[in-house]
């Protein structure tokens, strides 16, 4: 299967997403039209009638744009609802308790929650004030019936956000919640009113300007108990908001998913993240993280049990792993030391280094990786490819740490990638200056030696680390990467195209990049660093990585991550600049037998191309201690 992507949109989606949208703006309108009288946030003043008559204006909800995969397939969508609300004003004092109780036992609500929720309402007597939402048509059915028992009591239509994918992509799509009482005050101005909904999280959050479109206006006189008694008309109608198209399609996102799932449960570990993107114009093809969570349970009201659950997680499934968690990137940074050394011309492509055992620094013992050297001198591609920890640390004392780090900036580290989501962070780069505000004092020659390998103080997010290795396949461009490709009007219509943003380049010579290009292809023919990934039918280069963290066990050991991050290229010409799939797979805490970042890449690009053969190795993902580079 190829992984260039073209954008078609089948017509049936289009139709049907511009149809919800339609019927969304059909219900919104009605609702806010009913539920906002009086003297409420949502209207304001608009001339004084006799008998102490007003006539407001009042704020109309546009209805929220649809979000779509790359096809045209619905991601995000509104479909109709129903809630249950009271107006105080048509309920009795003398009682409320009675109704209270009976509806507390249809809805299966607290009455003494019911009893709060009134308290605290603040508007007009006459302002409905909301119960519950997504309710039941039977139910609703139920209280109609019994309406003459539930004097004030309500049931209307509601627009509410629907996620037909749900876990698949939501740590993309993210949710929409309501807005509370503090946001409010600062949202009024937008025309946003307290039973409005606002992206939370993902697509929902960074483009909830586009999204939300345009509230529309309408006059209503209200008498002086602040009663509706008679609609004048609408002087500015909502308009929709827009419909926001990605870059990922579905399909592509559950080769990703359904990779990492797997990977995750079978190394039984609890985090993962396997993100693709085109290399050529910072496309996002797919962007897997686990764990993560139900969007739909949001939309549809979340319990505080529920979201507890979620915020109790050691693991963080609210949070995008691929670009709100950062780690040691371990041996996937070596691409930053080998190509800042070639480039500043500290050692030569031809020129050897020799891989004893350990180098000793300062009276102490840093070891290679497998704790007894290669035996036999290396060039920087070998060393690279062997992923030798003695030849990284001889590097490292030619180019110095202040140089280190700002080759690791120009490849994009130390700061975010600017990706059209929210939460993403910036990661570490360390150099003397940040030694000396960060923890009050220079580096110590082992700690040079140890960001050097992508560890001790250097973080990265995985995203970061994809994007570096992008940038190596296209030539050095960094390019700002998107998951939203265009956004299109209510009617279909393109509305705006977003354009591939340059961020920089890494300012590095051809040749130094064909090299390091070269070098990345030898990792993965290298059967003693990643076994028989080499013999995967695909012009594959890579790098892997593994970073230790946290507290030894009683054997002395300390956890790790796994990492592996590379592009796969049309030819195996290595000067070329043309592979349009790059990719990161990142394994938190696997503690696996074998490289479990390695087997999870199999895996995806198994699903990505459509490969025959599985080449994931028989007991690979079992727990052991493998430590490897």
């Amino acid at each position: 299967m190829s992984s260039t992507h073209i954008y078609k949109r089948p017509l049936r989606f289009l139709a049907a997403a511009i149809f919800t949208v339609l019927l969304s703006g059909l219900l919104s309108a009605r609702l806010v039209a009913v539920e906002v009288g009086g003297g409420g946030a949502s209207s304001r003043d608009f001339n004084t009638l006799a008998d102490g008559h007003r006539v407001i204006e009042e704020v109309i909800a546009p209805p929220r744009g649809l979000i779509l995969d790359r096809t045209g397939r619905v991601l995000a969508e509104n479909i109709a609802t129903y809630a249950v609300q009271i107006r105080p004003g048509d309920l009795p004092l003398t009682i409320r308790p009675q109704v209270v109780k009976t509806l507390g036992e249809i809805l299966q609500i607290d009455p003494v929650k019911i009893t709060m929720t009134l308290d605290r309402a603040t508007g007009s007597i006459w302002e409905p004030v909301r119960i519950a939402s997504v309710v039941d048509e039977v139910v609703t059915r139920f209280i109609k019936e019994e309406s003459a028992a539930l004097p004030g009591v309500e049931v209307i239509f509601e627009p509410r956000r629907q996620y037909p994918y749900g876990e698949l992509i939501s740590n993309v799509v993210g949710y929409v919640g309501r807005i509370d009482a503090l946001e409010l005050s600062a949202l009024l101005s937008a025309g946003y009113n307290e039973l409005d909904y606002i992206g939370r999280a993902g697509v929902e959050q960074s483009y909830e300007e586009a999204l939300r479109g345009e509230p529309g206006v309408r006059q209503v006189e209200i008498d002086v108990q602040g009663r509706i008694v008679r609609e004048l008309g609408v002087t500015k109608s909502p308009i929709a908001g827009k419909s926001v198209v990605l870059t990922i399609n579905v399909d592509a996102q559950q080769r990703a998913y359904d990779a990492l799932a797997w990977g995750v449960k079978a190394a039984g570990n609890k985090e993962g993240v396997v993100t693709s993107v085109n290399p050529q114009n910072g496309e996002i093809i797919a962007m897997a993280s686990l764990p993560t969570y139900d969007n739909n349970l949001f939309a549809s009201g979340i319990t505080t049990a529920q979201y507890q659950k979620y915020l109790n997680n050691k693991n963080a499934p609210l949070l995008n792993h691929a670009v709100g968690s950062h780690f040691p990137p371990g041996s996937t940074y070596k691409l930053v030391t080998y190509s800042c050394a070639l480039e500043n011309r500290v050692i030569g492509v031809d020129e050897t280094l020799a891989t004893p055992a350990y180098l000793e620094v300062g009276g102490q013992k840093f070891y290679e990786w497998n704790r007894a050297g290669f035996g036999r001198r290396l060039t920087p591609a070998q060393g690279f490819s062997y992923s030798s920890a003695v030849v990284t640390y001889q590097l490292a004392q030619r180019l110095k740490i202040d140089r280190l780090a700002a080759c690791g900036r120009a490849w994009g580290f130390g700061e975010p990638t600017g990706i059209d989501l929210p939460t993403e962070i910036g990661g570490v780069v360390p150099d003397q200056d940040w030694a000396r505000t960060t923890i009050s004092r220079t580096l110590y020659d082992g700690e040079v030696l140890q960001s050097a390998l992508g560890q001790g103080y250097d973080l990265a997010t995985p995203l970061q680390v994809m994007n570096s290795f992008a940038a190596l396949a296209n030539g050095g461009t960094l390019w700002q990467p998107h998951v939203v490709l265009e956004l299109r009007n209510p009617d279909g219509t393109l509305a705006q195209t977003i354009e591939p943003v340059e961020r920089g380049s890494v300012g590095m010579r051809a040749a130094t990049l064909a090299e390091m290009r070269r070098a990345a292809r030898l990792v993965v023919a290298n059967t003693l660093m990643t076994r028989n990934l080499g013999q995967i039918p695909l012009n594959l280069a890579g790098k892997t990585g593994t970073a230790e963290y946290g507290v030894r066990d009683k054997q002395g050991r300390l956890p790790y991550h796994n990492w592996i991050s590379g592009f796969v290229a049309p030819t195996d010409n290595w000067s070329k600049t043309d592979a349009d799939f790059a990719y990161v797979v990142f394994m938190h805490g696997s503690n696996t037998a074998a490289n479990a970042a390695i087997e999870v890449l199999k895996r995806y690009l198994q699903l990505q191309y459509d490969l025959k053969r599985d080449y994931r190795i028989p007991g690979s993902m079992s727990i052991g201690n493998y430590y490897g580079e």
